[in-house]
């Protein structure tokens, strides 16, 4: 009797313990649906996976080439800021070099000339007169001016200048155009054709005291001048005679007699 109410009390808790499991899987909410429902469900679900795990390596791939994108833009923009530089460079040359007929970069080099020419003119004409002094005209690239000091430092043009006044300041110029050609051409020898029957006396002293001084460091001054002023001071001289059917004679002065 004992036997069976212990069996009877096992059978009854394993009963409870069983109904206990079942609410506890049932409180789960396991779907009611057949496992073949679920194993089709499951596979849906391993395919989706595979899209969504296509999908993020595509997306990778994407980034990846986003970055490179990037990268190589970063490279270009490097490379194009670097060619801009040039470029402006370039441009700054071709404003001053100009057109390609190259008549601006020749301008601006026969300046450059101009500007030495005058300041080696300017100092011969110091030693002629200290009344003027040779300037550019800011206004035209290759035109030179005078600037008067007896009146008040006024610049004017070259033509307002008298026959003497003018013959002084070509003198100055041809005499630093033949110091200029001398840094790359020896000019032993300069003929300066009349000009001097514009000279009064004094500016006709001071004149020929600048040749004497310049064939003093060893060049050959020739002068052609009517001037008569000049045979005293001149001691070697081509006398040029004219006579009849059109023939000339000519008589070297200072060393012997030539026809």
């Amino acid at each position: 009797m004992h036997t069976h109410e212990r069996a009877l009390l096992t059978t009854q808790s394993t009963l409870t313990e069983a109904l206990q499991q079942l609410d506890l899987e049932q409180r789960k909410e396991l779907t009611a649906e057949s496992a073949e429902a679920i194993r089709e469900q499951l596979r849906a679900a391993e395919r989706n996976l595979a899209d969504l795990h296509q999908q993020l390596g595509q997306r990778r791939q994407r980034l990846h080439d986003h970055h490179q994108g990037l990268a190589r833009h970063a490279e270009l923009a490097a490379t194009l800021e670097k060619q801009q530089q040039e470029a402006k460079r370039w441009r700054q040359l071709a404003e001053l070099i100009g057109s390609a007929d190259g008549k601006k970069f020749s301008e601006f080099a026969q300046g450059l000339t101009l500007t030495r020419l005058t300041e080696l003119a300017n100092r011969h004409l110091t030693r002629l007169t200290d009344r003027y002094r040779i300037a550019r005209n800011p206004h035209e690239y290759l035109d030179l001016l005078v600037v008067d000091h007896y009146q008040a430092d006024s610049t004017r043009s070259m033509s307002s200048l008298s026959g003497g006044e003018s013959f002084l300041v070509s003198l100055a110029l041809a005499l630093g155009l033949s110091e200029l050609a001398g840094h790359k051409t020896q000019i032993e020898t300069l003929f300066i054709d009349e000009g001097f029957g514009t000279l009064d006396a004094d500016a006709l002293e001071v004149a020929l005291t600048a040749l004497e001084i310049l064939q003093g460091t060893g060049k050959m001054i020739g002068i052609i001048s009517h001037v008569e002023a000049l045979k005293e001071r001149v001691t070697t001289q081509i006398n040029v005679r004219k006579g009849v059917g059109g023939i000339s004679t000519l008589r070297v002065v200072g060393f012997g007699e030539s026809e």
